[in-house]
């Protein structure tokens, strides 16, 4: 009998150790298919760029007692909290009129039935989806059933629902993984040990590389602190006492210095058997170098965007899910990043002004696939505004078989301040530019002044001696009307000169070239220059401010007349005007004169730079910023023969806005 108790004892020791071994096994198989799931993780960590959204990382749980008529009566907070709701907005409703609901009249349809059927005794269940906000939905394992009262009555029924989203991943995620069962032997985790709840390595399991630890009969039945450095060694206690507190699965990561490189390890604790954890070591140096390098580039991306004022955005219109990056909450004043974005929220911060147009552009590119480029301006919630330049384009993403809006949005308002500086600058610089040349001028005009006036006054001493002798004067009296009008015309081109106020509008260049041509004219005769205008068309218009281009035409023209000065006859000006492709006007003005000194031509247009002993060196620099102010060209050409031609091209018409 004794020796029967003894075989008895160690057969039954034996198959306990069986089972061990194939409960041990099960866990094997279990764990490496979930190691699968890890090392996919590990490979798409690359292309992880795009921001993921974890919205169900805690269990939803939903209890509610309804009225036999369906109205929702009583209901935990989880749900209520998970969706931002308060109780008034449901407690007291038709529970399929709720929000969760909204989003579907067949849902809805569908739980109307269900609590229905539910008022006549039946249970019902079946699975359906909820939303928490305008893009946020789960899956639900949602119960309608009845409540009895002592007679046996129904008074009440009763719903619940538990969050599945994570079980319905997990069984898509365990079918793709029944085609890849000849890859899990390649995936096997790395090491795995028993610890007991004291710390004590009491066995290992298997273990693939042996750079772990120490020789496997060295570490046996020692403490992890005997094992692991002290900061790795705190770790794996915290982690025991998490992992006993919970009865699940506790990870964390740590790093060790293992041959002069620093490598990264995954550590897992699972409850095993009893006072005993199951611990799973994985490598994993590969995929944390590959987050720390994407971390690294998404906070130089990310400091790059904050000194440029550049932030990046994403949306998908089909969804109306939308994506900024963290320069954006910058740019728009919102203090709260998590604060999650929608195309109301943005539409709500453009300028009123501008509301329609950003509406139109963003519409053109959806319905054309054209991309845009152009400015306006927000307002922020202080109220202040700011002017900003938004650019995007579309892109396909094949995987949600729909089109995806990548674009910037910068804040350009110090950049609009300092354009609007300097253009100040600029005004004052040409007004006091035209203020040079008028004192230039007034030598000139003085002499055309003088004709009319001479003239007058002969006029009125001839008309005076045929008054007295009686003659008929009326002749007489229409020369010196003319000669009078004369003198004010000369009079009104020298005051439109001098004004400083800038305005654009559409006028006819030729009037503009021969007012300008008039103004020096007094210079022209006395050098004895030939002037000769050619243009394709007699009424040509631009767009521009009208004073700001006659002082640039009267600047070049000074500039020829100066240039041909001391050069033989003949002296010739040549004005023309012709139309370009891109409904621009060009003018060009030449000259038979000296021309550019060849080492001078590439400080022709800079500022203060001149070739003339009394220059200021300020006139053709001007003349071109006072084009490009007008959305025209100015350049620069030798002549053939002799002299020099200046270009000018300016818009026909006016600029419509995009």
């Amino acid at each position: 009998m004794e020796f029967t108790r003894i075989r008895y004892d160690k057969q039954h020791d034996h198959l306990r150790a069986l089972n061990q071994s194939a409960s041990l096994i099960q866990i094997n198989e279990q764990l490496s298919q979930e190691i699968i799931q890890h090392k996919q993780t590990s490979e798409k960590l690359q292309q992880s760029v795009k921001r993921t959204w974890d919205i169900l990382n805690s269990l939803f749980v939903f209890v509610g007692v309804y009225s036999l008529d369906g109205i929702l009566q009583e209901a935990n907070r989880a749900p209520l909290e998970a969706a931002g709701l308060q109780p008034a907005d449901v407690i007291g409703k038709p529970f399929w009129e709720t929000y969760w609901w909204s989003y579907s009249t067949a849902v809805q349809e569908k739980l109307k039935r269900s609590l229905r059927e539910a008022a006549r005794g039946r249970t019902i269940r079946y699975d359906t989806t909820a939303r928490l906000s305008e893009n946020r939905f789960i899956d639900l394992d949602i119960t309608f059933g009845p409540l009895y009262d002592s007679a046996g009555e129904i008074i009440q029924l009763i719903g619940s629902a538990v969050d599945i989203t994570e079980r319905l991943a997990a069984e898509k995620r365990e079918a793709e993984k029944s085609t890849q069962l000849q890859n899990i032997l390649k995936v096997n985790p790395d090491l795995y040990f028993h610890l007991n709840y004291q710390g004590v390595l009491v066995g290992f399991v298997n273990e693939k590389n042996q750079h772990h630890f120490l020789a496997v009969e060295t570490v046996q039945q020692r403490h992890i602190y005997e094992i692991f450095p002290p900061a790795v060694a705190s770790q794996f206690e915290s982690a025991i006492q998490e992992t006993i507190q919970s009865e699940a699965a506790t990870t964390f990561e740590y790093a060790l210095e293992l041959q002069q490189q620093s490598r990264w390890f995954q550590a897992r604790l699972l409850p095993c058997q009893p006072e005993e954890l199951l611990v799973i070591i994985q490598d994993i140096t590969q995929k944390k170098t590959a987050e720390i390098r994407l971390q690294h580039v998404h906070a130089r991306l990310t400091e790059a965007q904050r000194q440029a004022h550049i932030g990046s955005w994403e949306w998908n219109p089909r969804e109306n899910s939308l994506w900024w990056s963290e320069e954006i909450y910058r740019i728009l004043g919102l203090g709260d990043p998590d604060l999650l974005p929608t195309t109301q929220t943005f539409m709500e911060m453009v300028h009123e002004e501008d509301r329609e147009l950003v509406a139109r552009v963003i519409t053109n590119t959806l319905e054309n696939n054209l991309p845009f480029s152009f400015e306006h301006r927000i307002v922020r919630p202080q109220g202040e505004v700011r002017h900003v330049h938004l650019q995007a384009g579309l892109k396909a993403d094949p995987q949600a078989g729909s089109q995806l809006m990548y674009g910037t949005i910068q804040d350009i308002t110090e950049k609009q301040e300092a354009s609007r500086i300097a253009q100040e600058y600029r005004d004052e610089l040409a007004h006091v530019s035209r203020l040079i040349v008028k004192g230039e001028l007034i030598a000139g005009l003085s002499h055309e002044l003088n004709q009319p006036l001479t003239a007058i006054a002969n006029y009125c001493g001839a008309m005076k001696t045929l008054m007295e002798q009686g003659h008929d004067v009326s002749e007489l009296r229409d020369k010196i009307e003319g000669q009078a009008l004369r003198s004010g015309e000369i009079i009104r081109r020298l005051k439109a000169f001098s004004q400083k106020q800038q305005q654009r509008f559409l006028f006819n260049i030729h009037d503009s070239i021969r007012s300008a041509l008039q103004m020096i004219n007094y210079q022209i005769r006395l050098k004895q220059i030939e002037v000769k205008t050619c243009y394709k068309n007699k009424f040509t218009t631009v767009y521009a401010d009208r004073v700001q281009i006659e002082q640039v035409l009267v600047n070049l023209f000074k500039n020829a007349v100066e240039a041909m000065e001391h050069m033989p006859s003949p002296r010739t000006l040549t004005v023309s005007t012709t139309s370009t492709p891109d409904k621009m006007i060009q003018i060009s003005v030449s000259d038979t004169g000296c021309g550019v000194p060849e080492h001078f031509r590439s400080k022709l247009f800079t500022p203060f730079a001149t070739s003339k002993k009394t220059g200021l060196g300020i006139g053709l620099s001007l003349s071109r910023s006072l084009i490009h102010a007008a959305d025209g060209k100015m350049w620069f050409l030798p002549n053939t023969r002799k002299g020099a031609s200046f270009y000018i091209q300016l818009p026909a018409s006016q600029k419509l806005p995009e």
